[in-house]
C-alpha cells in the first residue's frame, strides 16, 4: 500500500463523542481509504469546544511534531459549529473573525503540505450542549453555521485551497444521525456519512491517487 500520513485538524467532530466503538470519521476515512490502496496515518488533533481561533492559535505546533519530516503529507481542517454557538455572553466567535482566521490557517497551511479545508456540518434547531468550556449551556443555530459555510467556501476560493461544503454534501441521512446524537454531534452513522462525503470528494482522490509509492511496511 502506499502511504501517506495525514493530520485531522479541528473540534469535536472528529472524536467520535457518540459513536459506541469511539471511531469519528478520520479513522472511518482511514480505514476506507485501505480498500483503495492507500495506508493512511491519520493523527486526529480534534479538541471538544474549539472554535476557529483556538484552532489558528494550535494547529501548527501540533502538525509540525508528527508532519516535519514527511513531504508527502497532508492536513484536513474541519473546524467551526463552535464559533457560532451563544452563550449569555452571546455568540462565541463574530462572523468577521472567524473568516479573518481560517483564512490565515488554510492559507499557511497549503503553502506548507497539501490542505483541505472541509466545512462545519449542519446542526439542529434544537441543538444544545450542556456545559460549555466556560460551564454555559451552548446553543447552536443552523442557519448561523450555513452562513458561516459560505463565508468559508469564499475565503477558501480566494485561497486557491479545497473546499467541501458538508452544509450541501450531507442530507437526511446525517440529520436522522444528528437527531440519534444531541442535534451537533452526530450518532456513529453520521461520523460514517461525513467519511463517506471526504472519501468520494474529487480534491481528496486526486492526491491520494497521484505519485504514491509502494511502503511495504504497510502491505
Amino acid at each position: 500500500m502506499a502511504k501517506r500520513s495525514v493530520c485531522f485538524v479541528g473540534d469535536e467532530l472528529m472524536l467520535g463523542l457518540r459513536d459506541p466503538d469511539g471511531f469519528g470519521w478520520p479513522q472511518r476515512l482511514a480505514r476506507a481509504e485501505r480498500h483503495h490502496g492507500h495506508a493512511i496515518v491519520p493523527y486526529v488533533l480534534g479538541v471538544e469546544g474549539d472554535t476557529t481561533s483556538d484552532v489558528a492559535r494550535r494547529w501548527r505546533a501540533e502538525a509540525e511534531a508528527r508532519l516535519a519530516a514527511l513531504p508527502a503529507a497532508g492536513l484536513v481542517f474541519c473546524f467551526g459549529i463552535n464559533d457560532q454557538a451563544s452563550d449569555p455572553g452571546g455568540v462565541r466567535v463574530a462572523l468577521p473573525e472567524s473568516l479573518y482566521a481560517a483564512e490565515r490557517v488554510v492559507s499557511e497551511a497549503a503553502s506548507w503540505r497539501a490542505a483541505f479545508w472541509v466545512g462545519p456540518p449542519p446542526v439542529l434547531a434544537s441543538g444544545i450542549l450542556q456545559a460549555g468550556r466556560q460551564g454555559h449551556t451552548l446553543i447552536y443555530d443552523p442557519v448561523r453555521v450555513r452562513g458561516l459555510s459560505a463565508g468559508f467556501a469564499a475565503a477558501a476560493a480566494r485561497s486557491g485551497v479545497p473546499y467541501l461544503d458538508l452544509c450541501e454534501a450531507l442530507g437526511e441521512r446525517y440529520a436522522r444521525a444528528l437527531a440519534h446524537g444531541n442535534g451537533v454531534v452526530p450518532a456513529a452513522d453520521g461520523q460514517a456519512a461525513m467519511a463517506e462525503a471526504i472519501e468520494a470528494w474529487k480534491p481528496w482522490r486526486d492526491w491520494l491517487d497521484r505519485d504514491t509509492a509502494p511502503n511495504l511496511y504497510f502491505a
